[in-house]
């Protein structure tokens, strides 16, 4: 059921355009306020940072406990938000200090039940006095930053007949010009647009299936579309190829602009990747391996075109861009076998699909994340969570710094998959029930 505090609304402090380099940025310089950063591209300019630690290693900075999960953090503010799970009984916002890490607050809702692997997978989204947050089990909440407590929520399996996809509601909530979209991936809706203020439905979409993966906003061809990823049939987690929907949508209303299917994933989790005008890159797991996309515009409608797939693609985390090539974690289920391994690592890909140099079993990083940051790749392995620095170069694989951050072994994967969050040269990272800033 909806539930709406009237008097604890605070209003959004303005309009935003993500995504797109030419779109206004969200935040300050220090901010990273919402899913893969200022401009959800998981990159930012470069910083003056100390990435050469055969010295030292960076100075981890403070240590927090957190409830189980996979949702990285948001940074906003000089504060820090991490939304994750209180065993299986609720859903929890925990706030922190970015300079000490002492807690400031926190606030939670009830949603029993145990998911497919324990704890929460999305970032929250933060802006002015909110912060929005999708649970794993389908609830949409906006917290009130001054109150320290709930706005109003939605449910999105009771009021849009959502379906649980395998692993839970995994998507990332989008701010954009006024409009919170979610995915709700019920038989009859697929996204939804809400009000940020009130949480009132502004459109909704027709049905997409299912997906762990977040909407992309783009600008092909001239026009601003949401591109979507999404399965027809519930993942059961084999490592298989299957039919995936590729859907764009009118961001303003909710129509749909053009649908394609292409032999993909049948669990996506990445989002597509704009490459220029005309094109956009996808990447997934269970052998899904990586395609480029055209987009082109005929009388009778938009001609989706295949310009090159790869065999190697990434389970959990976006590709980053750099200059003419993209890079590209290649580690999923098939490979992360140990004998396997010598397929995966890191992938330096041109946008014509050579693969120009692949790291393999050495390292092999897991189902790490990266940032990029002006001409350098911080990564985090999703084994151990050991932090590296890497050129990003298409000569070869060029290691500047690395250092044993969470001090673990790697014996075991102990699935560090969240992704980090960078304000200014503190980066924070995240183990399963852990938070740790460090000071570059």
């Amino acid at each position: 059921m909806r539930t709406i505090d009237m008097s604890s609304l605070h209003f959004l402090a303005g309009a935003f355009l993500l995504f797109q380099p030419a779109l206004q940025e969200l935040g300050s310089s220090g901010d990273w306020p919402q899913f893969l950063g200022p401009q959800r591209t998981g990159q930012v300019a470069e910083r003056e940072l100390d990435l050469d630690w055969s010295d030292a290693d960076p100075e981890v900075l403070w240590v927090a406990k957190v409830g189980e999960g996979f949702g990285g953090a948001a940074i906003k503010d000089g504060e820090v938000f991490v939304f994750d799970r209180d065993g299986e009984t609720s859903d929890v916002l925990r706030v922190f200090d970015l300079e000490t890490g002492a807690k400031l607050w926190s606030s939670s809702y009830e949603a029993n039940g145990r998911l497919n692997y324990r704890g929460t997978r999305s970032v929250p989204a933060v802006d002015g006095d909110s912060v929005y947050t999708l649970g794993g089990f389908g609830h949409v909440t906006c917290f009130d930053r001054k109150e320290h407590k709930i706005a109003w929520s939605v449910d999105l399996a009771e009021e849009y007949g959502g379906r649980m996809p395998m692993f839970g509601w995994s998507g990332n909530p989008v701010l954009l010009d006024g409009k919170l979209i979610v995915p709700v991936l019920g038989a009859e809706v697929g996204l939804l647009c809400l009000d940020p203020k009130s949480g009132e439905e502004l459109w909704i979409t027709e049905s997409v299936g299912f997906s762990h993966s977040t909407p992309a906003l783009m600008n092909l061809l001239g026009k601003e579309q949401l591109v979507f990823l999404s399965t027809q049939e519930s993942a059961s987690g084999q490592d298989l190829a299957a039919p995936t929907t590729i859907s764009s949508f009118d961001p303003q209303d909710g129509g749909l602009i053009w649908r394609t299917e292409s032999l993909f994933s049948r669990l996506p989790v990445p989002p597509p990747v704009q490459i220029g005008a005309d094109r956009l890159f996808i990447s997934g797991g269970y052998r899904a391996g990586s395609k480029m996309l055209r987009l082109r515009a005929e009388e009778e409608g938009y001609v989706i075109e295949e310009q090159f797939s790869s065999t190697r693609g990434s389970q959990t985390h976006v590709p980053l861009r750099h200059g003419d090539h993209l890079y590209v974690l290649v580690n999923e289920n098939w490979n992360d076998a140990r004998r396997r391994r010598g397929e995966g690592g890191l992938m330096c890909l041109s946008l014509d699909g050579k693969e120009v140099w692949r790291t393999g079993d050495d390292p092999f990083f897991g189902r790490g994340n990266a940032i990029l940051v002006g001409d350098h790749l911080l990564i985090q392995d999703g084994h151990s969570g050991v932090l590296r620095t890497v050129r990003a170069t298409p000569d070869s694989f060029q290691l500047i710094g690395e250092a044993n951050i969470f001090e673990i072994d790697n014996r075991r994967d102990h699935q560090m998959w969240a992704p980090m969050a960078l304000s200014g040269n503190l980066l924070v990272m995240r183990s399963h029930n852990e938070l740790r800033c460090v000071q570059l």
